[in-house]
C-alpha cells in the first residue's frame, strides 16, 4: 500500500490508542522541525523498540526508499541509532531525553552567533528601515524600543515633540515608562502644543525641559528622536498608528529641524 499524506494520525493512533496524546506528539514534533515521514518512523520505533527498514515500511505504509532516507536523517540528528543482528540492520530510538538535548545544543549554537548577527545588522544600517505598528500594544513596542535603544547605545537624551493627550491611551503603562526613563537618567527636550501645556507631566523638571509651540501651530501626533531613530505616534479614525524610522541621515536632518524650532521658541516659551 502506498503511503498517503495525511494518514499519519490514523496510523499512529492505532499504535498508541489515544488520539489526544498521539495528535499532541505529532504536532509538537512537526513544530520542532520534523518532516511527517520522520515523525511516523520515529514514533513507530518508540512503540516497537527496534525494527528493520522493511518492518518500518510495512507498519507505517511508507515506501522503503523513503524510510531509508528518513532514518539517515534521524540518525544524523542523534535520536535514532542502528545495529546489526544476523547481518541485518536494525534501528532503535535513543532515549527521549536525547530530543531535548539535541534542541538545547541547537539553541546554544544560535545563541552563540546572535551577537555577530546583531553586529552585521548594525553595520548594515545604510538603507533606511521603517516599521509600522498599530493599536496600544504597538505603541508600547515603540516606547520600549526608545528605552532599549538608548540603553544599548549608552545615550541619555531624547528630542521629542508630541501631543500629551495621545499618551492617555496608556494610563497605567505610561507613568511607569516615565519613571523608568527617569531612573535611567535620560533627559528629554520636549515641544508640546500650546493648548496642552497645562498638563502636569508636560511641565519642566529635573529630567525634562518643555517648551510650547505658539497657538497658531497646533499638532496632534508624537515624534521622538533618539539615537539614529525617529518614532512617530498618531491617532486617526479611531486607530493608533506608531512608526519607527531608522536612518542616520534622515534622523540627523530631523534633529536640525527640531533644534532650530527649539532655539526659536527660546526661554520665554518654557513651561
Amino acid at each position: 500500500m502506498a503511503y498517503i499524506k495525511g494518514s499519519l494520525t490514523i496510523i499512529l493512533t492505532s499504535y498508541f490508542r489515544t488520539v489526544t496524546m498521539t495528535t499532541t506528539i505529532i504536532n509538537a514534533l512537526r513544530q520542532a522541525g520534523f518532516e511527517e515521514k520522520e515523525v511516523a518512523i520515529y514514533l513507530c520505533l518508540v512503540k516497537n523498540i527496534e525494527a528493520t527498514a522493511f518492518e518500518i515500511a510495512k507498519l507505517t505504509k511508507i515506501p522503503r526508499t523513503s524510510v531509508y532516507t528518513a532514518l539517515e536523517s534521524l540518525k544524523a540528528r542523534g535520536i535514532v541509532s542502528s545495529f546489526k543482528k544476523n547481518n541485518v540492520s536494525y534501528y532503535t530510538p535513543e532515549s527521549p531525553n536525547k530530543l531535548l538535548q539535541t534542541f538545547r545544543e541547537k539553541e546554544k549554537i544560535i545563541e552563540s552567533i546572535i551577537p555577530e548577527i546583531r553586529a552585521l545588522a548594525d553595520k548594515g544600517g545604510v538603507n533606511p528601515t521603517v516599521k509600522l505598528y498599530t493599536g496600544k500594544e504597538g505603541m508600547k513596542l515603540v516606547l520600549e524600543d526608545i528605552l532599549e535603544t538608548l540603553e544599548k547605545e549608552n545615550l541619555k537624551e531624547i528630542s521629542a515633540s508630541f501631543d500629551p493627550l495621545l499618551l492617555e491611551h496608556l494610563p497605567q503603562y505610561f507613568p511607569n515608562w516615565l519613571k523608568r526613563r527617569k531612573d535611567m537618567g535620560i533627559y528629554t527636550k520636549l515641544i508640546i502644543p500650546y493648548e496642552k501645556n497645562i498638563l502636569d507631566y508636560s511641565k519642566s523638571n529635573s529630567h525634562r525641559e518643555t517648551r510650547a509651540m505658539p497657538e497658531s501651530f497646533p499638532f496632534g501626533c508624537c515624534m521622538d528622536i533618539y539615537a539614529d531613530k525617529i518614532a512617530f505616534i498618531s491617532f486617526k479614525d479611531g486607530e493608533l498608528y506608531s512608526v519607527i524610522l531608522e536612518s542616520p541621515t534622515i534622523t540627523a536632518m530631523f534633529k536640525q529641524f527640531f533644534f532650530f524650532t527649539w532655539n526659536m521658541l527660546g526661554e520665554k516659551s518654557r513651561v
